[in-house]
């Protein structure tokens, strides 16, 4: 039978007086009664519990019955939000704030600041905007979008470690054969993005002997598990969580082992960015052609603010 919460309370209150007993010995029964009475008192080693509920979130219109939205953003969130999309990406009808949030941006053009609690979808409150934008642009006849490779939407975070969880959701919004799809058939490549941080390989001028060691990781983690039959289920799991590189054709990316990292007219080989790749995995392929959504934090910012023009290694 599972306790109360009265009883467990109590389970964890009697767990810590005994472990201060037992470290901190003292043989004279009267201190030790003295100590356990000080210890029972209310406040001293532990507080009655106290609960928070928190309001349900609210679902608002679907995608379609939002005002404003363009057909194209409309299909394309349905596309991966229907019943029996698999995997569904997100959710049909939204959260209020969420459709708020599409409709602030991509129906009235406003900037916005969503403020709402934890596990209540504030990433999807500005990666949908993001995505819808990127839709239109995409989608707008003679668009620049599919031969002018820039940085259109910029990403920023406090810490790494925000951006590392963060850049799981992005890599399976933006990854999805069914997201790269649609910018393929409207603009001839997927829509791009790149983690920049201190974690993304690798700073300075690239060459060919730095590739042997500094990409050696890639190669040795991802790329050796896609040969190995036993690794399988572990792939399909890192890719479900966002935690696999989102390159269709990696092995491809990486290059076999023992091919030069240069061809013969001294071009790198491997490791540059291939046609249907979502996302930028080196510091060089970002140099080589900037992804249309970048993730960094404001370190990173601050160093690119403050290189001179032309700097390599940054």
């Amino acid at each position: 039978m599972s306790s109360t919460v009265a009883e467990t309370i109590a389970k964890l209150h009697e767990a810590l007086r005994s472990y201060i007993e037992a470290t901190y010995h003292i043989s004279h029964p009267r201190l030790v009664q003295l100590r356990r009475d000080l210890l029972d008192l209310k406040a001293t080693i532990s507080q009655e519990p106290f609960f928070e509920s928190t309001p349900r979130y609210v679902k608002a219109a679907r995608y379609r019955d939002i005002a404003g939205l363009d057909r194209e953003i409309v299909e394309l969130l349905e596309s991966v939000s229907a019943d029996g999309a698999k995997p569904k990406l997100v959710y049909d009808p939204p959260y209020s704030h969420q459709a708020q949030a599409l409709k602030s941006a991509l129906a009235l053009g406003r900037s916005m600041v969503v403020m709402t609690g934890t596990g209540s979808g504030k990433t999807e409150s500005f990666l949908l905007p993001i995505l819808g934008k990127l839709a239109r642009e995409a989608a707008r006849p003679g668009s620049a979008f599919g031969g002018t490779p820039t940085v259109r939407a910029l990403v920023l975070y406090p810490m790494n470690a925000l951006v590392n969880d963060q850049l799981a959701r992005i890599r399976t919004l933006f990854g999805d054969a069914r997201i790269a799809g649609f910018f393929k058939a409207n603009a001839g490549r997927p829509a791009r993005f790149a983690r920049y941080t201190s974690r993304t390989l690798y700073p300075g001028v690239r060459t060919d002997k730095k590739d042997q060691t500094r990409l050696k990781p890639i190669g040795d983690y991802y790329v050796s598990k896609l040969s190995d039959p036993t690794a399988k289920d572990l792939v399909a799991a890192l890719k479900e969580k966002g935690k696999w590189p989102a390159k269709p054709d990696l092995e491809r990316w990486y290059g076999r082992h023992g091919t030069r990292w240069r061809n013969a007219t001294g071009a790198f080989q491997r490791a540059v960015m291939l046609a249907d790749d979502p996302e930028l995995f080196t510091r060089h392929e970002v140099h080589a052609a900037p992804p249309d959504v970048l993730v960094t934090n404001y370190s990173m910012l601050g160093v690119h603010a403050d290189a001179p023009v032309g700097a390599p290694g940054v």
